[in-house]
């Protein structure tokens, strides 16, 4: 999802989706079921050395993403590193769990 996000926004090219390699990498993303990981605008430019514009674009494109893509979403801003792990293992094992009573 990552590099989908890069070419929309560093290369402002939203249209990305509509072409044949962005439905593939998006086909690709939603086929590796992630986990999305977030944060507010104010916390990711805390973050990283970017400037805040463009982080806001950036979680734009991830937000909506995510939201086709992403077997669940976890806010990593408001919450300790443990808590996001157990969030992020509860995830995974109630994913495993759905998958495998459908097998």
């Amino acid at each position: 999802m990552g590099f989908i996000v890069w070419v929309i926004v560093t290369l402002e090219h939203p249209s990305f989706l509509s072409s044949t390699y962005g439905r593939f990498l998006l086909r690709l993303t939603a086929l590796e079921d992630p986990v999305y990981l977030y944060a507010d605008v104010g916390t990711l430019a805390g973050r990283a050395d970017v400037p805040r514009s463009f982080i806001a674009r950036e979680l734009i494109a991830y937000n909506i993403l995510a939201r086709y893509t992403s077997r669940c979403s976890i806010d990593t801003g408001r919450r300790s590193p443990q808590v996001v792990v157990k969030e992020i293992l509860s995830c995974v094992e109630t994913a495993e769990n759905k998958s495998s009573t459908k097998a």
